[in-house]
């Protein structure tokens, strides 16, 4: 029998909940990544507590998001990726500036301190990896150029957002104050991910390859050999990448763009029949972190804090393209669309905060508010104001 809380029954609740949400999104033809999320939300601990058990299912989750970012890593050019570097790193000086911007003069607007509105525009600021990343999975275009400089501009936030961990970590009090410890980390942190760049870069050039090889003769009789090899190659590098500060899918996107050609498809088709039930488990447990109602005692105030915060991507991608890339109206918003979704940066910034007393559980709720309307209406925009193969990225091959 399954007794309540039980993992089993857990996972039961969670696959039914995802499915009727997914099939009304679907019938909607909305995008099923926030049916994943609401239905987290509405079956975990605040809402209808049907979900208790959030410590199994965030380490579960942990899974989806290392064998997402692996298999996007896999996918895209690392040589094409390193041309558009500084376009990349424009792009991200410009629209996170603006997106913090309006983030902390949202917060300001009503009454916040500016340690809680610093932290609240940080954590708005970011766009979420995985649920850009699954989009784009989806859509099959991760040869295409624009896909390289997009994906660039998410891994740049993605490290920005560690470095800021790293800083508010250094926050003991409702004061800034950074010591010689902190800047020790902030520096080990940086060369952290230099020294696991060069290691991905030997590991798939001289190892993994003649392993790949070798595991070619048993993939008819032994096929659990190279698919263990393949999988266990993904979470090395996610453990040596948390070792490093850094989120474990930031180690396996590395060692997935370092793979290339043949050994990249061999290694993406031993880990591509798993990695969809872990993905569903990661947004759901999105939502199980977001508590709803400490957002509602502010009545609706929190509603022009969170439509500021939308709009603070949206404005961020639109100026973007409009001043660096010199696109048409159209394109400047399909860069905004793309960029609005914000996720699991957000819940992490949060937590720490939360956890260090910088901001309350309501600040809290509404960032997870946030989470959820920007990963309703950035897709969303993108499904009904462009046509299918109108949906490419805003930028172009000589631009």
């Amino acid at each position: 029998m399954l007794s309540s809380g039980s993992f089993l029954l857990d996972l039961g609740v969670i696959l039914i909940f995802i499915f009727v949400l997914g099939v009304i999104f679907a019938r909607l033809k909305l995008p099923i990544i926030p049916a994943e999320i609401l239905a987290g939300m509405i079956a975990g601990p605040y809402v209808l507590r049907w979900v208790l058990d959030t410590t199994t299912i965030n380490d579960l989750s942990t899974i989806g998001i290392v064998l997402l970012l692996f298999v996007i890593g896999l996918e895209l050019e690392p040589a094409k990726m390193i041309n558009i570097a500084r376009k990349s790193l424009g792009i991200f000086s410009v629209e996170i500036s603006i997106s913090f911007v309006l983030g902390f003069i949202a917060l300001m607007l009503f009454g916040s301190t500016i340690l809680e509105a610093f932290v609240f525009a940080l954590a708005v600021s970011i766009t979420s990896t995985s649920i850009v990343g699954k989009i784009i999975l989806k859509r099959k275009s991760l040869a295409e150029h624009e896909t390289n400089v997009l994906m660039g501009v998410l891994v740049i936030e993605d490290l920005f957002a560690v470095l800021a961990l790293v800083v508010l970590s250094s926050l003991v009090s409702s004061n800034t104050i950074l010591n010689y410890r902190s800047i020790f980390q902030f520096l080990v942190t940086i060369l952290g991910g230099i020294f696991l760049t060069v290691v991905g870069y030997l590991v798939a050039t001289y190892l993994a390859p003649r392993v790949i090889d070798y595991l070619g003769s048993f993939d008819l009789e032994y096929e659990e050999i190279p698919f263990l090899f393949s999988v266990g190659l993904g979470f090395a590098f996610a453990i040596i990448g948390q070792q490093m500060g850094y989120s474990p899918g930031i180690g396996a996107f590395i060692i997935g763009l370092a793979l290339r050609g043949k050994f990249s498809v061999y290694v993406e088709g031993k880990i591509g029949s798993i990695k969809e039930l872990f993905i569903l488990i990661f947004f759901f447990s999105m939502g199980t972190k977001i508590d709803p109602y400490p957002a509602f005692t502010i009545g609706l105030y929190v509603v022009p804090i969170v439509l500021l915060a939308v709009l603070g991507k949206y404005l961020g991608g639109f100026v973007t393209s409009r001043i660096l890339l010199k696109q048409n109206l159209k394109e400047n918003s399909k860069l905004g669309m793309w960029l609005m979704p914000r996720g699991e940066f957000s819940f992490v910034i949060g937590q720490l905060a939360l956890g260090l007393g910088i901001i309350t559980e309501t600040l809290y709720s509404i960032i997870g508010l946030v989470v959820i309307a920007t990963a309703l209406i950035g897709p969303i925009f993108l499904n009904f104001l462009f046509r299918e193969n109108e949906l490419g990225f805003p930028f172009n091959q000589h631009s």
